[in-house]
């Protein structure tokens, strides 16, 4: 690994989807797709999926001594991705559930635009009991990251409230990525997705770091105006929030309304965009002893060292 952080050994919790992800090299985005025909990519690879076990392994591959929660199914699969995980030197603590293991296709246009299809059943059964925070305290674990939040039902009702809540008594900084929820894909979908918007926002007073970009801030707050959509999250009880902003760098927002921002690094050409926020939040949750902005700014450099392929953060299975 050519890549080196200002920073001490960190312990950190990753709790999330882990599944096998299939992923493409650029897909020129014409109509000839949804036509009979075949197309040609570059290359089809298999590596994890997961926006969690994403962070996790990049996080590893950074340096960090790093434990993943997640649901895996009681087969071949499973057993490939805990055995991968724990090859890379990662903490498996992996529930086995009676449905499949998660898998999902990557499909990656030469627009910059991605679209997933996802097959996740293992991970719509991660249930509260499947994570043992006092353990995971016991460890070392100083911080405690949440990605996914959107996929398991239970969790999305009462679990991920009760574990915010625990690791911020246990004195962990938590950290919560509002990813996509696919939901937001369907037409019709509103007045559910809403519902959901409302339980997952229950976590916000126990969070400390919220990692979002302004596509999905705009969609979880029902606001368009940047501004009003952070201090939604602010007045819910969001120590800071981390905006990532694509090729407009990234931001940070705390309740004392400081805005800062970093720009982001220049890249000579794109190997793989799917990630790279992943990525961003891995380094930034190992950063702690920079300033924020300093700590904005390495983010940035080290999510643009993997956005064109100088350092494989997320390695192939």
């Amino acid at each position: 690994m050519d890549i080196t952080l200002p920073c001490a050994k960190t312990t950190i919790a990753v709790i999330g989807n882990i599944n096998l992800d299939i992923k493409t090299t650029a897909i020129p985005a014409t109509d000839a797709l949804f036509r009979d025909g075949e197309t040609t990519v570059g290359e089809i690879y298999e590596t994890f999926g997961g926006g969690a076990t994403n962070v996790a392994v990049a996080a590893r591959s950074l340096g960090a001594d790093v434990y993943f929660c997640g649901a895996v199914g009681s087969d071949a699969l499973g057993d490939r991705l805990s055995d991968a995980l724990a090859g890379l030197g990662i903490h498996p603590r992996l529930a086995r559930k009676q449905s499949a293991s998660g898998r999902s296709i990557n499909l990656n246009w030469d627009n910059h635009h991605r679209h997933f299809l996802s097959s996740l059943p293992a991970a719509a059964d991660l249930e509260f009991q499947d994570i043992d925070v006092h353990a995971l305290s016991d460890a070392g674990c100083r911080h405690l990251y949440r990605g996914d939040a959107w996929f398991s039902s239970g969790m999305l009702a009462q679990g991920n409230l009760e574990i915010m809540q625990l690791a911020r008594s246990l004195g962990m900084v938590t950290y919560l990525d509002i990813n996509w929820d696919p939901l937001w894909s369907l037409p019709g979908e509103w007045d559910q997705s809403a519902h959901r918007i409302t339980l997952a926002s229950a976590m916000l007073p126990y969070v400390s770091f919220v990692h979002v970009n302004e596509r999905e801030l705009s969609i979880f707050t029902s606001r368009e105006d940047l501004q009003d959509a952070v201090d939604a999250l602010l007045d819910q009880g969001v120590q800071t929030v981390i905006l990532h902003r694509g090729p407009g760098g990234s931001a940070a927002v705390t309740q004392g309304m400081n805005w800062i921002e970093a720009p982001a690094v220049p890249v000579s050409h794109i190997a793989c965009e799917t990630g790279t926020g992943d990525v961003f939040s891995a380094a930034f949750m190992i950063l702690e002893s920079l300033p924020l902005h300093d700590r904005l700014v390495a983010s940035n450099q080290v999510a643009a060292r993997y956005l064109q392929g100088e350092v494989e953060l997320i390695p192939r299975l």
